[in-house]
C-alpha cells in the first residue's frame, strides 16, 4: 500500500515534468501539483493526555484557474498520524486518506487555501493491535494552509513550501471506551499539521 502510494505521487511529479508550464497563473488553465513532507499530529476533542508524533504526509492535486487569482481544487492526501496516550504510555498510529476540496486565493507567489475534507482511516493500530473498528471510516476536517511559491527554475517550472493544518469537525470514535483503558467521556477528532516542499505545473 505504501509503495503504490509512493509511486502515485512520483507519477504526478513525471507528468507535471513532461509537459510545458508557465510561471505565471494562466486563467481558464488547468494545473496540478505534488509535495511530500512531514506531519504532526494528535487528537482534538474530550481526550486528556494526548500527546503529538511525527508522521510523514504526501499529497496529489488538480485543479482550475478561474481567474488569476482564484482556483478551486480537488486533492489526495495521505497522512501517517500518531497519537501518544501518557496515562498508558502508548502510542496509536493511524494511516489517513483526505480528499481535500479547497479554495485556493492567488496573490504573488503566496497561496492561501481553504475548504473541507473528508478523511478515511484506512487503518489505526497500538503495539500491533488494531483498532480500526473502534473508529468511524469516514470524519469531516477543515483544512487551511499557507503556501509559498519559492522559485522558478529555467524551465518556469515552480516550487513551493505550504503549512497546513487539518481541523476535525466530526468525531472520530464510534464509542467512549478504546481497549486497554483509554477512556474518551465525549469525541476525539483529528488535528493534524503538515509542512511539505511540493513541484507545480500547468498542463
Amino acid at each position: 500500500m505504501r509503495q503504490m502510494k509512493l509511486w502515485m505521487f512520483a507519477s504526478i511529479l513525471t507528468v507535471c515534468g513532461a509537459v510545458s508550464v508557465n510561471a505565471q497563473t494562466r486563467q481558464g488553465g488547468w494545473f496540478s501539483s505534488a509535495w511530500l513532507g512531514a506531519s504532526w499530529s494528535t487528537f482534538a476533542g474530550d481526550i486528556e493526555d494526548a500527546k503529538g508524533r511525527i508522521g510523514i504526509a504526501a499529497n496529489g492535486e488538480i485543479g482550475y484557474n478561474v481567474t488569476d487569482w482564484f482556483a478551486p481544487s480537488i486533492g489526495l492526501t495521505n497522512v501517517y498520524q500518531g497519537v501518544n496516550y501518557s496515562v498508558i504510555d502508548k502510542n496509536m498510529y493511524l494511516d489517513v486518506l483526505s480528499v481535500p476540496l479547497l479554495a485556493n486565493f492567488m496573490v504573488g507567489p503566496i497561496t492561501l487555501k481553504a475548504g473541507i475534507q473528508p478523511d478515511f482511516i484506512l487503518s489505526a493500530r497500538m503495539n500491533d493491535i488494531s483498532y480500526t473498528d473502534q473508529l468511524k471510516t469516514v470524519s469531516l476536517s477543515v483544512p487551511v494552509a499557507l503556501n509559498w511559491q519559492f522559485y522558478t527554475d529555467s524551465d518556469d517550472d515552480l516550487w513551493f513550501v505550504e503549512l497546513r493544518y487539518h481541523l476535525g469537525l466530526t468525531k472520530m470514535n464510534k464509542g467512549d471506551m478504546f481497549s486497554n483503558g483509554w477512556r474518551t467521556p465525549g469525541s476525539i477528532r483529528n488535528s493534524c499539521l503538515t509542512l511539505t516542499i511540493g513541484y507545480k505545473c500547468d498542463l
